[in-house]
This record gives C-alpha cells, structure tokens and sequence, in this order.
C-alpha cells in the first residue's frame, strides 16, 4: 500500500522511489506517456491504470502529480499548445523574408520536431467530445492561421489576399493529416517547387529545394535517435 504524507489539510500518497529515496517518475514523465497515447490510441485510451501499467508503477505514484484524470488531460492541452501551436507561431513569426518564413513552416511540419503530427490529428478527435478542446483547437487554427498570414503580409501581400493564402496552405496541411496520406519525403520534395508555386507565385530553384531536403532528413534523423534513446 502507498504511503501518505500530509501537507497541511492535503494528504498525497508518497513520491515514487526507487529504494534509495530518490525520484524515479516525474510529472514529465506520466504526460509523455500520456500523449503518446493519446497520439496512438485517442483519449478514451488515456486512463491512470493504463498509464501505471504502461509505466510499471503503482496508480497511486499518479496521484502525487495530479489530482485526477482531468488534471492529466489538462496538462496534455498545455503540451500541445506548447509543442505545436507556439512552436510554428514561433517559426514562421521568426523569418525574414516569404522564402525563408514559407520554408520555415513546412521544416515545422515535415520535420517531426517539435510539431508533432499525429498529437495534432488526436487533438482534432478528442475535439469531437469535448467543447473545451474543440475551442481550444478553433484558437490554435486561428493563431496558426494568422502566423502565416503575417508572412504573406510583411512581404507586401495585400491583408486578404495574405489570409486566402495561408488557408490554402493551412488547409492543405491538414488536409494530408485527415487523409492519413503515406507520401514519402523524397516524393514531397520533388513537389516542394510545385507547391511552393502554387503557394506563393514565385519559383524555387533546385538548389535550395536540395538545401531543404537534407534539413529535413538531418532533421528527422534526430529525432529518431532521440526517440530510440528514450525508448
């Protein structure tokens, strides 16, 4: 049985240990596991005796990081804002000129981190049920929208004809999650110019089309690495 400990009027069970006295999970650790199902399984998949089982610990090292199940959903909308939302506002709002701050945007997608794709298309079908993550994905659409908007506006586009634009964009992205297509990276970058045109009227020539390729391939190299490490 789980010790406790008070804290105040609080009572919680004790911080899971590995016999020395030291941490063995965190809060960090119960939300990745969280969103990976989340990613793979949706949220009715989300559950504390899953997560415990999945993580090899007791229900009750949940409860020292959260006070329930929707203080865990909670943290994970937090994540995804974080991870997905803030993390292209912060590409495309960074970029220069309409080359770099387009290419910018389609590395945030294409290259795995730290957008991640399929929490994106969960957080989209977890909106399904639920009235505050369907808002909440209307305002990361909206900000999202913006962000790519501003990149046509500062390189002199006209405010509507900027907005029409990053839709089309935005819209095709998430067009490619909702069907789930499996088109490869090498056959997405012999589209890249194409796109690109159809994006922005202008050319992409072939070197800077091989430029990104290989940005993308390091890129997600990367991450790979980085998720075999963890694994």
């Amino acid at each position: 049985m789980d010790q406790v400990k008070s804290h105040g009027s609080e009572v919680k069970p004790s911080a899971p240990s590995n016999g020395r006295g030291e941490d063995v999970l965190g809060r960090t650790d119960w939300i990745e596991a969280a969103i990976a199902l989340l990613a793979a399984r949706g949220v009715a998949a989300v559950k504390i005796t899953r997560l415990a089982d999945d993580l090899g610990v007791t229900r009750g090292s949940f409860y020292w990081h959260f006070t329930d199940r929707d203080d865990l959903l909670s943290a994970l909308l937090e994540v995804w804002e974080e991870r997905n939302t803030k993390a292209l506002v912060a590409a495309v709002e960074g970029s220069g000129d309409l080359l770099s701050g387009i290419l910018a945007l389609l590395e945030c997608w294409l290259s795995a981190e730290p957008f991640a794709p399929r929490l994106d298309s969960a957080m989209r079908d977890w909106g399904h049920q639920s009235t505050k993550v369907r808002r909440a994905v209307k305002r990361a659409d909206r900000k999202r929208i913006d962000a790519i908007a501003g990149v046509f506006r500062r390189a002199g586009f006209a405010a509507g004809e900027a907005e029409i634009r990053a839709r089309v964009i935005y819209y095709t992205q998430v067009g490619y999650y909702a069907l789930e297509e499996e088109e490869s990276l090498t056959k997405r970058n012999t589209r890249l110019a194409a796109y690109y045109r159809v994006f922005t009227g202008q050319d992409l020539d072939d070197a800077t089309v091989a430029a990104f390729h290989k940005r993308i391939k390091r890129h997600r190299a990367t991450a790979a690495k980085g998720r075999a490490r963890s694994e």
